[in-house]
Formats: structure tokens, C-alpha cells, sequence
């Protein structure tokens, strides 16, 4: 028996590993986002004024583009006024032209200042944007640290699940049964160890006669209170014999 006790020792020792290299590649994509969401906030100021740049040249594109629609309207206008009949007609022209110098204007003007504040912008950026690629470099390296840290650890998981999937081969089925069930209800620990009388899971003493026979690990012994196995380490031979001493 001591022998499939330590077997079921080896398994929640890897249980317990693989468990946990799950839980990091699963928290993979939080972690990424808590380092963009620390640069984001060290770059605050930077990419906010990035987006006002962006926004500020898609805008003075647009009024380039609707000023464009005005000049050819204007070209239109003037053309008509050549073919005009009547006096009537002529005012009617020279109105649509007039409006649509006035919104052509007002367009020009427009686009005056998003080019100035372009302008601003990029000056702005540009004392910023040094800074901020070093900033950027240093998360980035951060990022692809992570990232070669998981690809390591799902190495680990893989040779891991192997030596589970070894070692269950050789548990006997009913103890195997056992310790799932055990680890399913007890949050993946089936086991626990006990040290100076007391059930390290749930802190409770063990009983003198289970204490002893745990002691001598040559049955499964489980904790009155909380139902987990229980095993002894017993003390390396220069620990004990510091111990007499």
C-alpha cells in the first residue's frame, strides 16, 4: 500500500501543476490587456492627442472633398450663366453661385485651421513620440516575455499530462476511483499531509491510533473531518538525527 500512497502522492503533485499551468495559458489574454491597458495609461496624453490628429486629417479631408463638389458646382453655375434666356434666370444663377462661393468659403477657412491644427499636433507628437516608442519597446518586451513564458509552460503541460497518464496506468482502478472522487469534491485535493498531529487541509488533530497508522503508510487513512487521505512525510535521516540531539 505504501507504494499506490505514493503514487497518489506523485499524482496530486502533478494534478496540481497542470492545474495551474492551465490557469496561466487560460489568463494569457488578461495579461496582455493588463500590460496594453499600463501603457495606455503612461500614454495617455500621447495617444490622445494621436486621435486628435487622425480625426483632424479625416475631417479636413472631407471638407477638401466637399469643397471639391462646390468648385465643380461653381464651374456648372458659370457655364449655365452663359446659357441663360432670361433676366429671371440670371438672378436664379447668380444666386446658386453666390450661395456657393459663400459655402466654398467658408469651407476654405475651415480647412485653414485644420491644417493648423494639424500642424500643432505634429509638433506636439513629435516631442512626445521618442519617449513613447521607448515606453512602447520596453511593453512590448513585456508582451512577448508573457507570451515565451506560456509557450514554455505548455511544454511542461504536455510532458506533464504524460506522466499523469503513465502513472494512472499503474493505480489500481478502485483506488484511482477513489482519489478522482476526492478531488472532485475537495477542490483538487484528494490528499493531505499530516504535520504534528494535524491534518494540514483542514487544520483538524488526527486521532492518535490514524495518526499512527498514518505514520506507517501502509493503508489509506482519511481525515475524520474533511475525508482527504492522509500521509506522512517522515523526516530526512540528518533531520532526525538533529532532532535526538
Amino acid at each position: 500500500m505504501k507504494s499506490e500512497l505514493q503514487k497518489l502522492i506523485a499524482l496530486q503533485e502533478l494534478d496540481i501543476k497542470i492545474r495551474q499551468v492551465e490557469r496561466e495559458i487560460a489568463n494569457l489574454p488578461s495579461k496582455k490587456a493588463e500590460i496594453e491597458n499600463q501603457f495606455n495609461a503612461i500614454a495617455t496624453d500621447y495617444l490622445d492627442k494621436k486621435n486628435r490628429y487622425e480625426t483632424t486629417l479625416q475631417e479636413r479631408r472631407q471638407a477638401e472633398l466637399k469643397l471639391k463638389e462646390l468648385e465643380d458646382k461653381l464651374d456648372k453655375y458659370k457655364q449655365d450663366l452663359m446659357r441663360v434666356k432670361n433676366e429671371r434666370e440670371y438672378v436664379s444663377v447668380l444666386r446658386e453661385i453666390d450661395v456657393t462661393k459663400k459655402a466654398a468659403s467658408a469651407l476654405e477657412t475651415q480647412i485653414l485651421e485644420k491644417i493648423e491644427q494639424l500642424e500643432q499636433l505634429e509638433k506636439e507628437l513629435d516631442v512626445l513620440k521618442p519617449d513613447i516608442e521607448i515606453k512602447r519597446r520596453e511593453f512590448d518586451a513585456k508582451i512577448e516575455e508573457c507570451v515565451k513564458q506560456i509557450e514554455k509552460l505548455k511544454v511542461d503541460l504536455c510532458t506533464w499530462q504524460q506522466q499523469r497518464q503513465e502513472l494512472v496506468a499503474t493505480v489500481p482502478p478502485d483506488i484511482l476511483n477513489r482519489y478522482n472522487r476526492l478531488a472532485q469534491l475537495r477542490d483538487g485535493l484528494a490528499l493531505a499531509e499530516v504535520r504534528d498531529g494535524s491534518c494540514t487541509a483542514c487544520f483538524m488533530t488526527v486521532r492518535p491510533q490514524a495518526y499512527a497508522d498514518v505514520r506507517r503508510g501502509d493503508m489509506l487513512i482519511n481525515c475524520d473531518n474533511c475525508g482527504r487521505i492522509l500521509y506522512y512525510k517522515h523526516p530526512a535521516p540528518m533531520q532526525e538525527s538533529r532532532s535526538a540531539g
